[in-house]
């Protein structure tokens, strides 16, 4: 199975987004350009979700309902345990109880562990990145032609 660390906040979820202020039930709403690099990712990959960002703290089924009543790619298949630590802890320990061939994990924040460092595409200070947003935040093109490359990497 291949799976995707899923943060939101900096990924999806950006400012200075033409959706930020727009919200739902759930909360803000997430920029197109991203969710549709997403949808990308997912389609080249048949990656599944694991919800690493603090969304998480909903709980799963409020999230798979999320993904579905705003028609999001992939399918959320858990959310990493709380352990107020570190992210690099909590996917850790997701993986340790967890049959995983290949992961890949989208955040803007740099919590992870350094074996994880080559499993990780950060969505932060990415000005380069043509379809950045903000002061360079968000799920680029660029990072999702690198979540692919990670996650259909064979060994």
């Amino acid at each position: 199975m291949k799976v995707i660390f899923l943060d939101i906040d900096g990924v999806l979820n950006v400012y200075g987004s033409p959706y930020c202020g727009t919200r739902d039930e759930f909360g803000d709403c997430f920029h197109k350009h991203f969710e549709d690099n997403l949808k990308w990712i997912v389609e080249q990959t048949d990656a599944k979700i694991v919800i690493s960002s603090t969304w998480r703290m909903s709980g799963l089924s409020i999230m798979q309902t999320m993904w579905e009543m705003r028609d999001l790619a992939g399918k959320v298949i858990d959310v990493t345990p709380v352990m107020n630590t570190i992210r690099g802890e909590e996917i850790a320990e997701w993986l340790r109880e967890n049959n995983v061939d290949s992961y890949c994990i989208i955040d803007d924040d740099s919590d992870m562990l350094p074996e994880q460092k080559n499993n990780f595409v950060q969505t932060a200070n990415n000005k380069d990145h043509e379809d950045c947003v903000d002061i360079g935040y968000g799920l680029t093109r660029k990072c999702a032609i690198r979540a692919v490359e990670i996650l259909n990497k064979t060994n």
